[in-house]
Parts: structure tokens; sequence; C-alpha cells
């Protein structure tokens, strides 16, 4: 969180994004203070309830893909209710939002393999799993949303939003299609150490993908994804803006693309790129401006100070857990260390 290159990348994000407030765009900065001052709290509040229930959603289909991996059979993972799973993918939204290079995906499965016992790697193939499929129902929602803003003649949605998206798709179609067909004989020219590494990671990621919960899966994805839709509506509500239904979808949709670009939180890309998207889509500079201000308030900010407490309260408890488990089995036998060094 305070290394130098998120520092350094953090000034930098904060300098563009100065200068494209103040320089490039027409932003009438009284109206947009008094837009803020105005937010309705009602509906404010439910778009922050509506993004936090997406919490719980991703949690059940994180849960089955992993007994889909065939993980279910150990008792930590057997004995691991849903809230867990939703709390330690909410430690890792934090941890991205603080880190670099999406470190918050490496930690939820560290996290799971704490609490569980299952490999690092395993956890680590759930994830690839999830995000696999989290990437198809991003890139289908985002192409029904272009459809709907054609057909109701509103407007159309910026073609490099597509092509992003279409390009991470096809990466990742294309690598789960080499890992099926080609991972395992590949894998037997690593290095031992990597080739043991490397069969649950492929057994974690492509497990969901054979499992009869998929519909699902896909299913639970489109509801979390759904209510994050949900969010950015209520934001505008609270607003008072008058923002047509796809357009909004569009909006929300792009923040998933551009969030996956490794600074801490998408910082700096999803202000501008979700700002400039606005405006492209039909919105005055200031509205725009202080829609994605006012989102990310939810979107981000709320995400470090809740998932924040959270990750702090829980890592003291798995320290103290430690500590307590440490007292059970009592100080090591240093004699013994002694004799058999000698």
């Amino acid at each position: 969180m305070f290394s130098r290159r998120t520092l350094a990348v953090s000034v930098v994000a904060i300098a563009v994004l100065a200068v494209t407030a103040f320089r490039v765009l027409d932003i009438d900065w009284d109206e947009m203070w008094d837009q803020v001052k105005g937010v309705d709290p009602v509906n404010y509040g439910f778009a922050a309830l509506l993004y936090y229930a997406s919490f719980w959603f991703r949690g059940i289909r994180w849960r089955l893909i992993v007994r889909a991996a065939g993980l279910n059979d150990n008792p930590g993972v057997a004995g691991m209710g849903n809230l867990k799973y939703a709390a330690i993918i909410l430690m890792g939204w934090f941890a991205n939002s603080v880190a670099f290079f999406r470190l918050g995906d490496a930690y939820r499965a560290y996290a799971m393999h704490r609490e569980t016992g299952i490999s690092f790697a395993s956890s680590a193939g759930t994830l690839l799993g999830e995000r696999a499929q989290d990437v198809l129902i991003v890139l289908g929602l985002l192409v029904a949303g272009a459809a709907g803003l054609l057909v109701t003649g509103e407007v159309t949605l910026p073609v490099y939003v597509l092509v992003a998206a279409a390009g991470i798709s096809t990466a990742t179609l294309l690598a789960l299609i080499v890992m099926r067909n080609y991972g395992q004989r590949l894998a037997r020219h690593l290095p031992n150490r990597l080739e043991e590494i490397y069969h649950p990671l492929h057994i974690g990621a492509l497990g969901s993908f054979k499992a009869r919960q998929l519909p699902v899966q896909f299913l639970l994805g489109v509801i979390g994804w759904g209510l994050e839709i949900g969010r950015v509506y209520f934001v505008a509500e609270s607003l008072g803006l008058e923002i047509g239904f796809f357009i909004i979808m569009s909006a929300a949709l792009t923040i998933a693309v551009l969030s996956t670009i490794p600074t801490p939180g998408g910082f700096g890309f999803v202000e501008g790129g979700l700002t400039g998207v606005l405006i492209f889509l039909g919105l005055g500079d200031t509205q725009a401006l202080t829609l994605t201000i006012v989102d990310r308030s939810i979107s981000w900010i709320s995400i470090i100070v809740i998932g924040g407490s959270l990750f702090l309260a829980w890592q003291t408890f798995v320290a103290r857990r430690g500590r307590q488990g440490d007292e059970l089995t009592g100080p090591p036998n240093h004699g013994s260390t002694a004799i058999d060094s000698e």
C-alpha cells in the first residue's frame, strides 16, 4: 500500500486527473458541489446496499466453484459457510483497492488456504475459473447494453470499450482452451516443483466449467454484476440525474473493464475512463464527473474503509488463533533438535 511504486503512480494519476478536470473538461465547480451536497441519502444508501449484497452472491458462486473443482472433500472446505466466502472476497477487493497488480486475488487464495488447508495453487485455480466466468459475463452484458443503446437510438457505446472487453474475453478463452487441451502435456516440461503447482491450478481453473452447476454459477455471476449496475442506477437517482437504463448499464460495465488495469483500485483509469464514457454517452462534463466521484465513493472509498476494517479484524483474529495453537502444542523441544543436529 505504501510502496514507492504505488505512491508514485498515485501521484501521477492525481496529476493527470487534476489536469483533465481543470484544463480539459468544462466543469462548473459550484454546480458540482451543489449536486454532491444534494445527494439523496435514501437512494445513495440503497446503492451501497445493492453493492454489498453482490458479495453474498459472489460468495455463493465461489463456493459452488470450489465444490465443482472437487475440493469439498476437505473438512475445512466442507465446514466453511457462505459468509466466510463473501468476507474473503470483500477483503480481496480491499487489497486490490490499495495494492498493485490485483494482489487481492493472491490474498484471497492465501486466505482460503489458511482457513481450509487446501493448497494455495488449488485455491488460486478456483479464482482463475471465477475470473474466466466474469470476463465472459461482462462481455455478454456489454454487448447487450450496446444493442440496447442502438435499439433505443440513444447513443452508441465507445468502440474501444467493446474492443477491450472482446480482447480480454478472447485471451481468456484461448488460455482456457490451451490449458484444457495441452496444459497437462506442457506441464511435464516444467521443473518438478512448478509441475506440482500447476496440476491443482489446472483442476481448480477448469473444474468449474465441467460442473452441472455451471448455469447456476453463471446466473449468480449475472446477479452480482446486475447489482453493480443497480448501484450506478441508484447513484444517478440520488443525484437527480435522468439517465437511460442502457447508458447506466454500459457505464457500470465500463468500470468493470477499466478496473482490471493493475493500479490500486484502477485509480486514475477508472475515474478518467468512466467520466469520458459518460460524456460520450451524452452527459455534461459536470454531471459526468459528479456521477463518477459519487459512485467511486461507494465502489472504491467505502471498500477501503469497510474492507480494510474487516481485513484488520480478520488478520488480528488469525494471529491470535495462531498464538493459541502454539500454546496448545507447547514450546519446541530444543533438546531433541540439538541431539538430531549432532
